[in-house]
Parts: C-alpha cells; structure tokens; sequence
C-alpha cells in the first residue's frame, strides 16, 4: 500500500516516518510535542490557579497532607514556572528533531 504526501502528492516511500522526501513537509508531529503542549496547557491552569490565590485552593483542608501544602502554596511561582519551562523544553526537542530530519532528507 502506497502512502502519498498530503503537500504535494509525491508517493512516499516505505520507511518515511517524518518528513516527505520531495516537499519536506512534516507528515507526524513527535509525541513530545504533544506532551509539551500539555505540560503548557497545565502551566495555563496553574496561572489561573496563582491569580486566583494558591491558599483558596482547598489545600489545607486535611485532604493533602499539611507539611505538603503549605510547601506547595509557597513555592507556587516555581510550579507555574516549571510546568511552563518543561512544556516549552519538550516542544522544542520535538522541534529540533523535525529540523534535524529534514537537513537529513534535504542532505539526502
């Protein structure tokens, strides 16, 4: 069975995984990017949840354990930070992994 690329209609070979030879268009976005994506979108909740006051969140109503929240309460802007940075981090790994393999076909 022949895959052709969505770009330009080129007939693609067996063992393309990312890029079309011909048009170098991305056919599959990598897994990380998607994760990344996540981890940004996270990091969007978290904001809301730092504007809106990380101590009217429920944490120190005996559900998670007190020494846990008030530590998570204090160090809040680092969550944010953190799940904004390791989103960030896995996107552009992704990114540079597209790049990579298209200087491969492109050298090829």
């Amino acid at each position: 069975m022949s895959f052709r690329c969505p770009e330009c209609y080129a007939e693609l070979p067996e063992d393309t995984l990312w890029v079309c030879p011909v048009c170098r268009y991305t056919l599959r976005t990598p897994g990380a990017a998607k994760v990344g994506v996540v981890f940004m979108v996270l990091g969007l909740v978290l904001l809301g949840a730092f504007v809106y006051g990380p101590d009217q969140l429920g944490l120190s109503n005996g559900f998670v354990p007190t020494d846990l929240a008030r530590m998570t309460i204090a160090n809040f802007p680092l969550l944010v930070f953190g799940a904004f940075a390791l989103g960030a981090l896995l996107v552009v790994a992704a990114a540079l992994k597209i790049r990579g393999e298209q200087a491969r076909v492109a050298s090829a």
